[in-house]
């Protein structure tokens, strides 16, 4: 991956004595800045669940989560997040034709799982003790992933995905302005609906991420 050499001091420029800088590990006391994502996975218990807490957790594998330090970035790394995005985990459910209903009524399935999720869910992100961004779900699109359709498998059954927006990795919420996250700086982020929703199959992982540029020490 290329990298950018940011022409700025060291992150903890100012911190120490100046005549220290001779022996840091930082070469030239500079930073390499790169784009960068930072993800995390829960899973929301159907029927259960009315809040998610303490996402950004170390995780076991990088398919769940990427974080190096449980609520904050490993020194001294810093991060400037440029926008959030929302996956929705889940596979093409199949809905047998006795469920399919109509006159108004609502459609449960792949498709009813997301627009439950994001008709009520609000995302709050914390860092320190100060809240920097709350974004109804439905603004935070995943800007990949498959795409959500329709189709019958059959005289008996119709099968249906979706995903929180089409999937481009244009199409995600970009903040007006970015927020810088300093190292070792605590951050978390919240998740709460209303009242608990019944998914179609069950409990669901949802993945947050955070995208923007990763600073970090050249060595």
């Amino acid at each position: 991956m290329s990298t950018q050499q940011a022409q700025m001091p060291g992150i903890y420029s100012g911190m120490y004595p100046r005549e220290y800088e001779q022996y840091s590990a930082q070469y030239g006391n500079k930073l390499d800045r790169i784009g960068w994502k930072w993800w995390d996975t829960q899973t929301y218990i159907s029927g259960i669940t009315t809040q998610l807490p303490q996402w950004f957790n170390v995780r076991a594998t990088p398919d769940i989560g990427n974080m190096e330090v449980a609520f904050q970035l490993a020194a001294p790394k810093a991060y400037l997040c440029r926008s959030i995005r929302f996956f929705v985990k889940q596979r093409p459910k199949i809905v047998s034709t006795v469920a399919i209903v109509s006159g108004g009524s609502n459609q449960v399935g792949a498709i009813d799982n997301v627009a439950q999720l994001i008709n009520t869910g609000v995302f709050t992100l914390t860092i320190g003790n100060k809240t920097y961004a709350m974004e109804p779900l439905w603004v935070l699109t995943a800007g990949g992933g498959a795409y959500g359709v329709l189709g019958f498998t059959g005289a008996a059954s119709l099968a249906d995905y979706a995903q929180n927006g089409v999937p481009d990795p244009r199409a995600v919420n970009t903040l007006s302005i970015p927020i810088f996250i300093p190292p070792q700086m605590n951050f978390t982020a919240l998740v709460n609906w209303p009242a608990a929703l019944t998914l179609a199959g069950g409990n669901t992982d949802l993945c947050f991420l955070l995208d923007g540029d990763l600073l970090r020490p050249v060595q």
